[in-house]
């Protein structure tokens, strides 16, 4: 039986955080080599094994969740990240995460866990390590052989400030910042609140420029590769 950390705030038959019906899927777009289940089916496995066990179900209670799929051991399939968003499954700290494998078996459930849920470069016992918000900071959560932990605001906190930094010359680098740009900032990650599975290593920021006044330029930096990309917004 699926086990929640939460249950006392009683289901309304509302939805926590998201205002509508219905589930919610946010999938990151999986490679032509990655094998993976289907948004129906991972909504049958949140339905059977999360929502049932309680007496729920997706379509009679309006229960929303956001998910994302990745491969996190490098075994050729998805692993699928599901956050519940209902008031049932959640506190004040966060909601209830459960982590399946792509023949819908848990892999690892967790609590006070807030989105974004971002990838890291690192690896632990041959899993991804990735993310959480969690207690007011990025918490990593790592592999520990058999699962991920379970309660997230127990975990290190990550500083990413100093690679946002990193990140932020680079924008100012660029011929167009450079070329009357001003009023550079950066995008918190975590006010991004439907992120699944997004890399760590790039980071957002906006600006404007003098030549184009009524346009907010959006400027993204992957790390890893050094590219940076510009885009004005209308």
């Amino acid at each position: 039986m699926f086990k929640l950390k939460y249950r006392y705030l009683a289901l309304l038959g509302a939805v926590f955080m998201i205002g509508c019906s219905g589930s919610s899927s946010i999938r990151q777009p999986n490679t032509s080599s990655q094998s993976s289940s289907n948004e129906n089916t991972v909504a049958q496995w949140v339905d059977t094994q999360i929502l049932a066990p309680e007496g729920l179900s997706l379509e009679r209670d309006k229960i929303r969740y956001l998910t994302g799929s990745t491969d996190l051991n490098n075994d050729g399939s998805a692993e699928h990240f599901v956050l519940i968003q209902n008031s049932y499954f959640c506190g004040s700290g966060g909601c209830t995460a459960v982590i399946f494998d792509n023949n819908g078996n848990i892999v690892s459930q967790m609590s006070v866990v807030k989105p974004p849920v971002l990838l890291a470069d690192s690896t632990s016992n041959g899993w991804q390590d990735f993310m959480v918000w969690s207690n007011g900071a990025f918490r990593l959560m790592a592999y520990d052989g058999s699962s991920y932990p379970t309660n997230p605001s127990l975990e290190p906190g990550v500083d990413r400030s100093a690679s946002q930094h990193v990140a932020m010359a680079k924008v100012e680098e660029t011929d167009l910042y450079q070329q009357d740009g001003y009023d550079l900032e950066p995008l918190n990650t975590h006010s991004i609140t439907t992120a699944i599975w997004a890399p760590a290593n790039v980071y957002d920021f906006r600006f404007k420029h003098y030549g184009d006044p009524q346009a907010i330029y959006h400027a993204q930096v992957d790390l890893n590769s050094g590219e940076v990309t510009i885009k004005p917004r209308y």
